[in-house]
């Protein structure tokens, strides 16, 4: 029986082995899956915090707008409070009429003017410009042929508010 005990012994001891090496994998196995589970966890609280982090952003941005639509409405300030004009002056002016003209195109409280394009320039004189023999450069329909000082392109449009 001694002859068989160190046998004994090595077959027991590469049992145990065997089975601690088999536990350890599969404890580590599990480990590997936790810490992957804990990174995904890790990511998916990160990607949350952002995500409420960014609803109450537009939560307070939408709170501002609120608020200014609120002060709008209490000062008359809605769409349908106003009337829409356009504008579109395309002819020669005397000085006076150009400069009230531009004089109404300030902005007050009861209307705002919404300039798209402002143009003025002098007339150009196709009798002084064209030698003898050239053909005239306005024709006699033109903005150009008409009298006046300058000449005047406006376009744009004012919002007037209804009186309550």
């Amino acid at each position: 029986m001694r002859k068989h005990t160190p046998l004994i012994i090595a077959a027991a001891l590469g049992i145990c082995f065997f089975v601690a090496a088999h536990f350890f994998l599969t404890a580590y196995g599990r480990c590997a899956l936790i810490q992957e589970k804990l990174g995904v966890s890790t990511s998916h609280a990160r990607l949350l915090k952002e995500h409420q982090e960014e609803l109450s952003r537009k939560k307070r941005e939408v709170e501002r707008v609120n608020r200014f639509v609120n002060r709008a409405r209490s000062l008359g300030v809605e769409r349908d409070n106003w009337a829409y004009y356009d504008v579109d002056i395309q002819e020669p002016v005397a000085f006076a009429e150009a400069e009230e003209i531009l004089r109404q195109t300030a902005n007050s409280s009861a209307y705002y003017f919404k300039p798209l394009k402002l143009h003025v320039k002098t007339k150009v004189e196709s009798n002084t410009k064209g030698g003898p023999g050239k053909p005239t450069v306005t024709s006699p329909d033109s903005p150009e042929a008409k009298e006046g000082d300058i000449l005047l392109i406006l376009k744009g449009s004012f919002a007037v508010r209804h009186k309550r």
